[in-house]
């Protein structure tokens, strides 16, 4: 019988090949028992990886939501602040304006006049706000400031009431400019520079809310009126007869007050898109934790096996290292 013997290097080689071997698995399985997941993905799988597939799609989709639901609530949120203080402050000017007797002084319709004029520059200042470099009341051209500046609206308005001599002509002049239609050389073309519509946003995987709210609605642009109308004794209307004056500011402060519960309905609208966001965020953030315990499933590791598996390897190294250490020392003295 022929013997084929096995040189010394040829040994080594083999040696060494078994130990990098070993040394691979036990990097794997200690890998492995780290992270709580197999390496081998596709072996676990038997090469089906479609369901797999799908949970991780869904779980960015869901993720993305997220991110759109997230946006939307601080749109929302800024939106309702705003609004909050638009309806504040109309409320309080009203009532000034409405409940001040007609036995003011012409130093205090001077000075309501005057305070109109001011809300009215800090409430386009917070129409005119953005968050997340989005404005909140353009409508879909949410890139475009909204309004114009308080003194742009009160000159075109100045223009239109000049040589009136009634406060009800000079009410009627500037309701008439916010009402006229697009084209009509009004708000809407001098005042309003958003767009029409709103704007859409996908919450969930059913679910896309729109905010319809823009600076140009009707209860927001009634606000805008009735400060305007109040302002135009500051600049210069009816001057000189104190009573038509008066009966100005007071037709101005009912508008205002008669124009709240409309802008409590617009605050409604928005809450209602802040309470659809909510339940989006809810239900995505429940469907996203159930996706991924099916994921962490499909791509887990058995915690015992992965030990069992990793203490077998270990005892195959010890086992090759005491071989190669008993064949290190073989002489050819001691074999004959």
């Amino acid at each position: 019988m022929t013997v084929q013997p096995i040189g010394d290097q040829a040994r080594a080689f083999a040696m060494q090949a078994a130990t990098n071997r070993i040394k691979t698995t036990m990097a794997t399985l200690t890998a492995e028992l780290a992270s709580g997941e197999v390496a081998d993905l596709g072996g676990r799988l038997q090469g089906n990886t479609q369901n797999l597939a799908g949970i991780e799609a869904r779980i960015a989709a869901l993720a993305q939501f997220g991110r759109n639901a997230a946006e939307a609530a601080a749109h929302t949120k800024g939106m309702q602040d705003a609004l909050t203080s638009v309806q504040t402050t109309a409320t309080r000017i009203g009532q000034s304006l409405y409940l001040d007797p007609q036995a003011a002084t012409d130093a205090l319709v001077a000075t309501r006049s005057a305070e109109a004029a001011s809300s009215l520059q800090a409430v386009i200042g917070q129409l005119n706000g953005s968050v997340g470099q989005r404005f909140l009341f353009s409508g879909m051209q949410s890139d475009t400031q909204p309004l114009a500046s308080a003194e742009t609206i009160l000159t075109a308005l100045t223009t239109q009431v000049a040589g009136l001599t009634t406060a009800a002509d000079v009410a009627q002049a500037v309701s008439d400019w916010f009402d006229a239609p697009p084209g009509a050389g009004g708000f809407a073309d001098v005042a309003y520079h958003g767009g029409t519509g709103g704007q859409l946003a996908p919450i969930g995987e059913s679910m896309t809310i729109t905010l319809t709210t823009t600076a140009l609605s009707p209860a927001i642009r009634d606000s805008l009126k009735g400060l305007a109308a109040a302002a135009m004794v500051d600049r210069g209307a009816l001057a000189g007869n104190g009573a038509e004056q008066r009966m100005l500011l007071q037709a101005a402060g009912k508008s205002l007050l008669d124009n709240s519960p409309p802008l409590i309905a617009e605050m409604a609208r928005v809450g209602y898109a802040q309470q659809l966001i909510a339940t989006a965020q809810t239900e995505g953030s429940a469907a996203t934790a159930t996706l991924q315990t099916a994921r962490n499933t499909l791509r887990e590791a058995d915690p015992l096996a992965t030990s069992t598996a990793l203490s077998d390897a270990e005892t195959k190294l010890d086992t090759l290292y005491s071989v190669i250490g008993r064949l290190s020392q073989l002489k050819l003295v001691d074999y004959l």
